[in-house]
């Protein structure tokens, strides 16, 4: 058995090293995973409650659970899809309880933190895209909650099938089933974009 290379200094910190020194009270490790997942956490947050202090709130509940649970974390799925489970929980949470309508995504200015235009994009295709978003976000908003969490997921966030399913507390199946439909759905709704 040969021995493990150390990591050269400058290699980021893999994330289920950063949760285990959190779990140990390590605020600065906590705060990198912050930094690595935050602005995915409030982007899914936010398209499925549709408003963004709906959303702050469902991240900042679900990041202090992932602090309060870093100590138990084992390991059984990556960081990213533990995240997410408990934002996805949060997320439940907080479309059961709230009493705000919900706002089209594209009304919230920080939202351009999280999906800035490129440089020197032209103004055309620039409004152009935001006129898409803006009907995507419509069209999702109309989706049902399971279906719109999972092409989130799969489709925005780049999950596997399996890590879906083990967010949303499914089966693969299920979660091919979802966006099955989900995708049906959103294309009827996007024939006049083609």
């Amino acid at each position: 058995m040969t021995p493990a290379v150390p990591a050269p200094p400058d290699a980021p910190v893999p994330d289920d090293e950063l949760v285990a020194r959190a779990g140990l009270g390590d605020h600065a490790a906590f705060a990198e995973l912050v930094a690595r997942h935050g602005a995915a956490l409030y982007r899914y947050a936010r398209r499925m409650l549709g408003s963004a202090p709906d959303a702050e709130d469902a991240v900042q509940d679900a990041l202090t659970a992932a602090w309060l649970g870093a100590e138990g974390f084992r390991g059984a799925s990556s960081v990213r899809t533990w995240l997410f489970g408990i934002q996805a929980n949060c997320v439940r949470r907080a479309a059961r309880t709230r009493t705000r309508t919900p706002v089209p995504v594209t009304t919230d200015p920080d939202d351009e933190r999280t999906d800035p235009a490129p440089a020197g994009d032209d103004p055309v295709e620039h409004l152009l895209a935001t006129d898409l978003r803006a009907a995507l976000d419509l069209a999702l908003a109309d989706l049902p909650g399971p279906q719109r969490a999972a092409w989130l997921l799969v489709e925005v966030e780049g999950m596997p099938y399996a890590d879906a399913a083990q967010v949303l507390g499914t089966t693969h199946a299920a979660v091919r089933g979802l966006l099955e439909r989900a995708r049906r759905t959103l294309g009827r709704r996007f024939e006049t974009w083609r």
